[in-house]
């Protein structure tokens, strides 16, 4: 049984990462969100508001999914990432 749970929690390590972006893509998004963020909220907000961002939308987005939504339009485009900035924007209190 112990070696059952190893081996579970092995997997599931492994696959969270296939399903996630790499650390390059985050970076990419990161840097392109805290440019603007930090006009509006100031150095350090931003810099929490855009890790989280990019946190969330990479527990749900690996490259391969961001890379086809960036084909999208602009409002298909914002609909797949609101639910990001809303949750960052409502845990950091920025409402």
């Amino acid at each position: 049984m112990k070696y059952f749970l190893i081996i579970t929690g092995l997997n599931l390590l492994f696959l969270n990462n296939l399903f996630s972006m790499s650390e390059d893509y985050q970076k990419k998004l990161y840097r392109g969100c805290y440019p603007t963020s930090k006009q509006y909220l100031g150095a350090e907000m931003a810099n929490e508001y855009c890790s989280c961002t990019v946190k969330t939308l990479s527990d749900k987005f690996s490259d391969k999914d961001m890379d086809e939504l960036s084909k999208q339009n602009e409002e298909t485009q914002l609909k797949a990432y609101n639910f990001a900035s809303e949750f960052c924007a409502n845990s950091l209190k920025l409402n």
